[in-house]
């Protein structure tokens, strides 16, 4: 009995293994986007975009600024997030407690959004209609390609 038990266990760990590593494999050959990697670098958008020195300046004035803003909302989703985790480590967890945890993790995201969206728009404030034409297919290709969990 206890051979079998611990066959099994084994059996269990194997597969395990070569499903994490299996699935680790596939998602390392997934090819990411230059976007995702560049889209906030203004060397890249000033090279890409063929921005002047006085768009490049401006543009790096938003991003720190947006950057800023989007710290402080990824902080406030963790917090809510390990709020959360806390909550449901708990023999008998709050579903009041843990659902307000939810909300502001949702609040949070949001905001992110909103933010996101923001920034977005005023970049394209000082940019020409050719660059913004660019600037605005880059973002397209970014959203469209950055697929939270994977999900599609």
């Amino acid at each position: 009995m206890k051979r079998l038990l611990l066959m099994v266990a084994i059996a269990a760990l194997v597969a395990t293994a070569v499903s994490f590593g299996t699935a680790r494999w596939f998602a390392a050959r997934q090819p990411r986007s230059a976007t995702m990697l560049t889209l906030h670098d203004t060397a890249w958008l000033k090279q890409n975009l063929h921005l002047t020195p006085a768009q490049a300046g401006e543009i790096e004035k938003f991003e720190a600024e947006f950057q800023k803003q989007f710290a402080q909302m990824c902080a406030a989703h963790c917090n809510a997030r390990l709020a959360l985790g806390d909550e449901l480590a708990k023999p008998r967890p709050d579903p009041v407690k843990a659902q307000a945890c939810v909300q502001r993790m949702n609040k949070a995201q949001a905001d992110a959004e909103h933010a996101t969206l923001e920034h977005i728009l005023k970049v394209r404030t000082v940019l020409t209609d050719e660059q913004a034409r660019r600037y605005g297919q880059l973002v397209r290709d970014q959203v469209c390609s950055v697929i939270p969990g994977g999900a599609m």
